[in-house]
């Protein structure tokens, strides 16, 4: 994939000024004049650059890639990603075959789709003049609160961690000690979700040193939702982003199983006896890929208490293996209807688990 050196491409939008739209080249024209003081473009300037055509040149390849409705934002599409989550969420997503978008009103980052001070009150200003002058039905602050409360249920986000191999800070705040991580890739997390009726976005996030807080309040003032301050840079987060007016709930999104999931990883925590069991319950919700348990390792101080899911675990196998039905408790749950028939499964990849 070919990256686009924006202020370059800028430049040559400039010299064809005459030959622009009229929108097209007063943008251009404001952008030249906000670089030429030093202050940096957002994001959503520089896709708008990006998207623009250079009169008399061809299309650029740019860093955007788009599959259906899902479109990949500045990122390689064989960046490795991974999602960490409790294992009866994974049995949710095999079950349903969707991924859940949550709204950003439940992120435990209460900042997430805030507008700083400065924000909120730039954009209260471009209100309509009568709800500034107080001659509307409500006042300017408490439509501001409306519209940013909306933007926080509306908005639902699928977040992922970027990096080469799993991390032990990951495990610890999003899988602890029976969770699983999937193991993908950009261009493959995109292409699984071509069967969505919905808009879906999909971007690294930008974070933003004390030092930077402008940039933020820049950012957060021209709508980006795919922001956040310092303490979370080490989520090193792909954010896949869509709209859905669902209050407070999310939205499921199908989801291609086979292309999303490159393989599975247990969590490091998890007793190496618990492992085939915990795979065995993994193959009867129908993924025959591979399976492992992460290679990281706890020291003696990290790990948590033997969790109440690993003691279950015999007693999981000994029903099964005996043809009894298993109830997760919970009417309609993910594990109501394991199947009962149970075939040998063996957790190293490659091998046929089906013998």
């Amino acid at each position: 994939m070919k990256s686009v050196n924006v202020l370059a491409k800028l430049d040559a939008l400039k010299n064809h000024l005459n030959e622009l739209a009229p929108n097209d080249a007063a943008f251009v024209g404001e952008m030249v004049t906000l670089n030429e003081r030093g202050q940096g473009l957002n994001k959503h300037q520089i896709l708008q650059i990006v998207d623009m055509v250079i009169p008399g040149e061809p299309p650029e390849q740019p860093d955007v890639r788009t599959f259906g409705l899902i479109k990949t934002v500045f990122v390689a599409p064989d960046k490795k990603v991974w999602r960490y989550m409790p294992l009866e969420q994974l049995f949710a997503l095999l079950s349903m075959k969707a991924l859940h978008f949550s709204p950003l009103s439940v992120m435990e980052d209460i900042t997430e789709g805030q507008l700083p001070g400065r924000a909120w009150e730039e954009s209260k200003n471009q209100l309509p003049q009568e709800i500034l002058e107080g001659r509307g039905s409500m006042g300017a602050d408490t439509m501001m609160a409306i519209m940013v409360a909306q933007r926080r249920t509306d908005a639902c986000i699928n977040c992922w961690y970027m990096d080469g191999s799993d991390s032990l800070k990951m495990w610890k705040e999003y899988a602890p000690k029976n969770g699983v991580a999937i193991q993908s890739t950009v261009h493959h997390l995109a292409t699984s979700l071509q069967g969505s009726n919905m808009p879906v976005t999909i971007s690294p996030v930008a974070y933003f040193a004390p030092e930077d807080e402008e940039g933020y309040i820049n950012e957060a003032f021209y709508g980006s939702l795919y922001i956040k301050r310092e303490p979370f840079r080490h989520e090193k987060e792909l954010r896949a982003l869509t709209y859905y007016v669902n209050p407070g709930h999310g939205v499921d999104i199908p989801v291609d199983i086979e292309i999303l999931i490159e393989r599975l990883v247990l969590s490091p925590e998890l007793k190496d006896w618990a492992v085939p069991y915990i795979t065995e319950a993994i193959r009867h919700f129908g993924f025959h890929g591979c399976i492992e348990k992460s290679t990281l390792t706890f020291s003696e101080h990290q790990q948590y208490p033997h969790s109440l899911l690993q003691r279950l675990a015999k007693t999981l196998w000994t029903r099964l293996t005996h043809k009894r039905e298993y109830h997760s408790g919970r009417a309609g749950g993910p594990l109501k209807h394991l199947l009962l028939e149970w075939g040998r499964t063996d957790t190293k990849c490659g091998s046929d688990y089906n013998k």
